[in-house]
């Protein structure tokens, strides 16, 4: 019995000493050393337009690791930020070995033809007091962006200050959009509000523009006259173009333009397009010009 016992004994040391050995070795077998990433430039520039730009995201990045070998068919975009200055933004990569071990790798992306995104608006940011518990302020407006496309659903338009609209008047509204790398395009809007019931409404001829909302560069001038198309009178329009010259109630030399744009100074500035017809009813109608 003495001896079983000892046998027995001398039988768990062995498989103790057994298992710590192995796992010493494992352990040492184990690939320690994580993957390396390299790229042939600190800069990537791509365009918006490039139909592979998964591919051309991936130009000049390879991998290698010391046990895998190469690893450059591995490698994956993990993450972009959002706009660190304009048109460029940071892009992780990363590539795993079959240990389970990342590299790691950034560098500047660099769209060469990045364009910010533009709200447009189509028709006066103008209503009656007896709509405007139903009015849908964006219904006019439209963003087409050059990496996310169509953002129209996604811009908010809200009013400077906490009020509720109880009579005709201008109102401070802004309106704000942005894509995915955290670019936005915000613009301060005045909401002009009528009164159908108000006899002098029903005569006033607004000047009709082509857009109200500009948008240019720094020392670039936007041709203001140029944007005027007619004017619009209880919903019916009277358009330059139109063949009856007569039906129209004044020319384009008629209406004055009117607002302190400061071309060399990036902001958003007010234009008043004024019309006053033979009655002596006068209209305004509002433009943001954007200077960027």
């Amino acid at each position: 019995m003495r001896r079983l016992r000892i046998a027995i004994v001398a039988l768990f040391i062995l498989s103790g000493i057994s298992f710590v050995g192995y796992n010493v070795i494992s352990r040492l077998a184990e690939d320690h050393t994580p993957p390396e990433i390299s790229c042939d430039s600190d800069t990537v520039s791509v365009s918006v337009e490039d139909e592979e730009i998964d591919e051309a995201l991936l130009s000049g990045v390879k991998a290698s690791d010391n046990e895998d070998g190469d690893l450059t068919d591995q490698i994956r975009v993990s993450s972009m930020s959002n706009f660190t200055e304009p048109g460029k933004r940071t892009i992780t990569y990363a590539v795993f070995d079959k240990a389970g071990q990342a590299a790691t790798l950034q560098r500047t992306l660099e769209y060469t033809d990045y364009t910010s995104p533009q709200i447009q608006l189509t028709a006066p940011l103008r209503y009656s007091l007896e709509d405007m518990a139903d009015v849908n302020l964006t219904e006019n407006m439209s963003v087409e962006d050059c990496l996310d496309g169509d953002l129209t659903s996604q811009i908010r338009a809200t009013f400077n200050d906490s009020i509720y609209i109880q009579q005709a008047g201008e109102y401070p509204v802004t309106v704000q959009v942005s894509n995915s790398a955290g670019d936005t395009c915000s613009v301060p809007l005045t909401l002009t509000v009528t009164d159908s019931s108000d006899s002098s409404e029903r005569d006033k001829y607004y000047p009709l523009l082509s857009q109200y909302i500009v948008y240019t560069n720094v020392g670039e001038q936007v041709d203001l006259a140029g944007l005027l198309t007619g004017f619009e009178r209880n919903g019916a329009e009277y358009l330059f173009t139109d063949s009856d010259a007569a039906s129209l109630p004044g020319a384009r030399e008629n209406v004055s333009i009117s607002g302190d744009v400061d071309w060399a100074t990036a902001g958003t500035y007010n234009v008043d397009y004024q019309f006053t017809s033979a009655a002596g009813v006068t209209a305004t109608t509002k433009l943001a010009v954007v200077v960027r």
